[in-house]
């Protein structure tokens, strides 16, 4: 069996030499692993709370669909997928979106926001947020005392209201 010829180990890397160069692949290959590695988690944390930090409503019309990071004060290039009859609503609220996705990922993180044409069926493949309806009010037995003090409120709605508060807070110290 032949030797490998050149700089290149058994083991899969490349070593130096008394003599000539290395490749320049062997020289930044682990910073690259640990760059590539922070980007795909800062682009993946996007898209997966992308209702929460923008909002139910920006979030049903656009998506996020690369997030390119780059150095320095500019901040990276956010592209998002908008129907085209949604394309200026999002164009007017771009100031915004970009202050939000940089609360959430850092300063600095988008710099620019890119509008990519998408189909409503690309949209429509986006899981929704769940909208969480009122929750019922737990059964809970009311002390005399509590139910004589809220019957002297003449306000009917502002009765009910304590009266829901009530039976939550009992609920929960049960």
């Amino acid at each position: 069996m032949a030797k490998p010829t050149g700089n290149y180990k058994r083991n899969g890397g490349w070593r130096r030499q008394s003599r000539g160069f290395l490749a320049a692949g062997g020289l930044i290959g682990s910073q690259m692993r640990t760059n590539a590695a922070k980007r795909a988690f800062v682009t993946e944390k996007l898209r997966v709370s992308w209702p929460e930090i923008v909002g139910a409503e920006i979030a049903a019309i656009c998506l996020p669909v690369q997030l390119t990071l780059t150095r320095g004060p500019a901040g990276g290039i956010l592209r998002l997928a908008v129907v085209g009859a949604m394309a200026p609503q999002i164009q007017m609220m771009v100031p915004t979106i970009r202050e939000r996705v940089n609360t959430s990922l850092g300063s600095n993180t988008v710099g620019r926001i890119q509008l990519v044409h998408a189909t409503a069926a690309d949209l429509a493949q986006m899981p929704k947020p769940e909208k969480d309806g009122p929750k019922p009010v737990p059964d809970v037995e009311i002390p005399n005392d509590f139910d004589e003090t809220l019957s002297s409120i003449s306000d009917g709605d502002l009765r009910e209201a304590l009266l829901t508060l009530t039976r939550n807070v009992l609920s929960r110290s049960n």
